[in-house]
């Protein structure tokens, strides 16, 4: 069995750059410099729909779909250690709410949400009133959701942390946790995040993410046990743009490669 590749992108562009390589789904949001933004619903329609075009006209893996980043607010995008960037008011949580609604009922396959309390712990209440949002959607187009919880889970602080938080989050209802594993790059994290596998008993996945590289992989899936992975695929800042490449900062070249070395894995 492959690795599934996940790439982050901020555009239909990019979308179509994780799709024609070869990715199993994007995580869509915008302003990926601090850390990325909930998208617009108006966005996310026009991404669910490039999707499912892709992958009727073959041009996409049978699955390939949009999961949307839900967070309202970035500081300068960086987190480790710092609870308080995940740490929201009870409005920003009902706007997160609501954009989770907006989401699923603009097409998007799963939500990928977060939050804590400034002392370092999940904040239960608040993950929970943006769940319902997703699930409230989900029932009414009479479909399911998968739910994702991002890195919020780097800021706790530490590994026995992470893996409690892997079996609350279980109970909740989640499906996925994204993770670097507590470090800014996950090959880095790669313990960490194989105390979050173990800890998941193959009841919930556990992707990888955080500064990965396509040559990481092999080491990365080896030590941590992951069987997702997450990246952005950026192109260099400033790198030249090749003739006839899309106009956008996920580069080709990087997700090709990652989905390369993960399906030899």
């Amino acid at each position: 069995m492959s690795i599934a590749v996940e790439i982050a992108v901020e555009d239909l562009a990019g979308l179509e750059v994780a799709a024609l390589a070869g990715a199993h789904r994007v995580e869509l949001c915008t302003d990926l410099a601090v850390g990325g933004l909930t998208p617009p619903p108006q966005l996310v329609e026009e991404a669910a729909d490039r999707a499912r075009a892709l992958v009727a006209a073959r041009d996409a893996r049978p699955h390939f779909d949009v999961h949307v980043l839900l967070r309202s607010r970035a500081g300068t995008g960086e987190f480790l250690d710092r609870p308080e960037e995940f740490a929201y008011s009870e409005d920003e949580v009902q706007l997160m709410a609501r954009q989770a609604e907006q989401s699923v009922a603009a097409g998007a396959a799963g939500v990928v949400l977060g939050a804590l309390t400034p002392a370092g712990e999940l904040d239960l209440p608040a993950i929970e009133t943006i769940r319902d949002g997703a699930l409230g959607a989900a029932s009414a187009a009479m479909r399911g959701v998968t739910l994702t919880v991002h890195r919020a889970v780097d800021a706790l602080p530490g590994r026995a942390e992470r893996a409690e938080a892997v079996r609350t989050l279980l109970g909740l209802g989640v499906h996925r946790v994204l993770s670097s594993g507590g470090a800014a790059r996950a090959l880095d994290g790669a313990d960490d995040l194989g105390a979050m596998v173990d800890a998941a008993e193959g009841l919930l996945d556990i992707c990888a993410g955080g500064g990965v590289r396509p040559a990481d992989l092999p080491d990365l899936v080896r030590r941590s046990g992951v069987r997702d992975v997450h990246l952005s695929a950026r192109r260099r800042p400033g790198g030249p743009l090749e003739t006839g490449a899309p106009d956008t900062g996920t580069d080709p070249a990087i997700v090709a490669a990652a989905v390369e070395a993960a399906g030899d894995l």
